[in-house]
């Protein structure tokens, strides 16, 4: 059994390297935050936040910085990455032992889970979507032209279609 377990570990540390996968894992992470009211500016998941406790996976490795980068921390192994994230987050013991356990937990769901799109995933896209549209429009206000209002419309067909694949996996309208 402990061959096992052993295995499945470094199945889950080898795959921190797979960018689809890291989607995954911050659905997760996101998840038991939300359902512990933990208010989202105070964490920050894939990019980095002077205000808030970063979880970062990049280039194979997993990174977890306090507010403004105080204190970062590289992992190699995912377990002890979100250790430390939760031990960043939560003041009590007790909350920071559940949340990994909750985590622990809905890694073995992870299967089931990839077979849909990734909440966080689609966030991210939907975010940078809605960026691109906003800098096309001014783009456009300050030189207009055929090729940039086409862009444009590509962009927005694309949007909703992002949405629309939110609401209809996740029940979440953007």
């Amino acid at each position: 059994m402990e061959d096992a377990k052993m295995s499945g570990l470094d199945a889950l540390e080898k795959t921190a390297e797979i960018s689809e996968f890291k989607w995954y894992i911050f659905d997760i992470i996101y998840e038991g935050m939300e359902q512990d009211g933990i208010v989202k500016s105070k964490f920050s998941l894939d990019k980095e936040d002077s205000d808030a406790v970063c979880f970062i996976i990049r280039d194979g490795s997993l990174f977890v910085c306090g507010r403004d980068g105080e204190d970062t921390r590289q992992h190699r192994n995912i377990y002890h990455a979100v250790c430390d994230f939760f031990n960043r987050i939560y003041e009590n013991e007790e909350n920071k032992e559940e949340a990994v356990t909750r985590f622990l937990i809905r890694t073995l769901d992870l299967p089931t889970l990839m077979k849909k799109p990734s909440r966080s995933l689609l966030r991210d896209q939907i975010s940078k979507c809605q960026e691109e549209i906003g800098a096309l429009e001014e783009k456009i206000k300050e030189e207009p032209g055929k090729k940039g209002e086409a862009m444009l419309t590509l962009n927005r067909i694309y949007l909703k279609g992002l949405k629309e694949k939110m609401e209809k996996h996740h029940g979440e309208t953007v």
